[in-house]
């Protein structure tokens, strides 16, 4: 179904949940964006389609609205320029810096060249990318642009205000702005790699930053570690708090593949100083719960209470005989369980009996690929504070379950079958602000945005 001659297919699905538009993707790795597009409070999307940009304003119900980009485009960045609400993509070109104005209806207009220079954005092929250019100076919006030994901070009319020395081994993020990725939303951060590593005694402008190596890795949300001297194997661990704070971590290991057991013990600092230093720390007893660990970038917090439940997931495994294979792969599909155990700050533990449990079936031959839990997001669906559960459950479906205080209905809140396999999550945001979060999926040949209803 075509809506008013313009390449965007709306499908609304018979649950209440979301609605699901699809955009064409002119090719498989097409760079998907998000970005405001109208005058509204919701983030839109973008796609790269080759030498243009193609919106799909929120605003317009998704008609999608086409910016050609001039040829030999390198970076762009998306952002208000005027203060007047609305965005513009600012592009490079070669040694010019051009300004696009976003219309919404009406053939586009051409860029206005702002000024020229020679930028390391000239020296790069390939097609047009996205990077932050824009960043915000008391208030206002400069161009943020790295030169062959200098990041420069110039007006819009070319005008140098501030040159801010790039030294070797610097690798510079935007802490205040999150570039192209959903501007006026506050869930996503995105760093900006120069492809050097990171040097504080660099001079960066307000708004940047450089990040010691050792303290990014310190404090990621993930990694891996021995917990004592003792430890003959080390343990994956994740932080507790939805904060992301580190001093407080859930250390994890794998148990035999035959018998699928997640050896979990809470390591606490006295301090985050004592967290970076490893000193004073208190490591609790080890404890078993059945199941494979998923980990999530998301930090799941079912009950809203700030600290991350463990997700775990069972399934009885076919045996490795040649006829105990062949047997599972001529059935197709395959029965799996994800477990919630919510964790308790009284006890300093996740508690032994889960508080909600999914039963599914997935794709048999997913064991042996990527694993059986694919495209999952653990984040709130409806706005009601509580993380949700969505994932794949066959090749071209996608489900949703929401949390309630009696766990998860047997059934998907949400199901909907596509018209071709999804191939990846692109994307999960909280698109206008209100705590309900909308959903990306990649297809082979559309992309398909899955919209909360109202």
């Amino acid at each position: 179904m075509t809506c008013a001659g313009l390449s965007l297919l709306v499908c609304t699905c018979l649950s209440a949940l979301f609605e699901v538009h699809s955009m064409p993707a002119p090719f498989p790795n097409a760079q998907v964006l998000l970005a405001n597009a109208d005058g509204d409070a919701t983030a839109d999307v973008f796609i790269v389609d080759a030498s243009r940009l193609v919106a799909y304003p929120s605003a317009a119900d998704h008609a999608p609205v086409t910016i050609p980009l001039a040829e030999d485009t390198s970076a762009f960045d998306i952002a208000d320029l005027d203060g007047d609400g609305r965005n513009e993509v600012i592009g490079v070109s070669r040694e010019r810096i051009l300004c696009y104005t976003i219309l919404t209806e009406g053939a586009a207009s051409p860029p206005r060249e702002l000024f020229t220079l020679h930028t390391q954005f000239a020296d790069v092929a390939g097609g047009p990318y996205p990077e932050i250019i824009v960043v915000k100076r008391v208030g206002h919006p400069l161009l943020a642009l790295p030169c062959s030994e200098a990041i420069e901070m110039r007006g819009m009319d070319g005008t140098l205000l501030s040159r801010h020395p790039i030294k070797e081994k610097t690798e510079i993020y935007s802490d205040s702005l999150f570039g192209f990725l959903l501007r006026s939303c506050g869930d996503l951060s995105i760093g900006v790699s120069m492809d050097r590593y990171p040097d504080p005694q660099s001079a960066l402008p307000d708004g940047l930053s450089a990040t010691l190596l050792e303290d990014a890795i310190k404090h990621r949300p993930y990694g891996y570690e021995r917990p004592d001297d003792r430890s003959e194997e080390p343990y994956w661990w994740f932080t507790l708090k939805t904060d992301g704070t580190a001093h407080l971590r859930v250390l994890c290991s794998p148990g035999s593949p035959r018998h699928p057991v997640t050896n979990i013990r809470i390591r606490e600092a006295s301090s985050k100083e004592d967290d970076f230093l490893d000193k004073n720390i208190t490591l609790g007893p080890e404890r078993r719960y059945p199941g494979n660990l998923i980990l999530s970038a998301d930090r799941p917090d079912f009950n809203h209470d700030g600290y991350v439940d463990l997700v775990l997931w069972n399934a009885p495994m076919p045996g490795m005989s040649v006829d105990a294979l062949t047997r599972a792969i001529t059935g197709g599909a395959w029965p799996l369980d994800i477990a919630v155990h919510l964790f308790s700050p009284e006890k300093k533990r996740f508690e032994p009996v889960p508080r909600a449990q999914i039963s599914l079936t997935v794709p048999v031959l997913w064991f042996f690929q990527r694993g059986p839990i694919q495209n999952e997001v653990f984040r709130d669906f409806n706005g009601d504070g509580r993380t949700d559960i969505a994932c794949s459950n066959a090749k071209n479906t996608f489900a949703a379950w929401l949390f309630t205080e009696n766990g998860f209905s047997r059934s998907p809140d949400f199901q909907y079958t596509f018209p071709e396999p999804i191939s990846g999550l692109e994307f999960a945001a909280d698109l206008d602000g209100k705590g309900r979060t909308s959903i990306g999926l990649r297809g082979e040949k559309n992309f398909y945005l899955l919209r909360p209803v109202s």
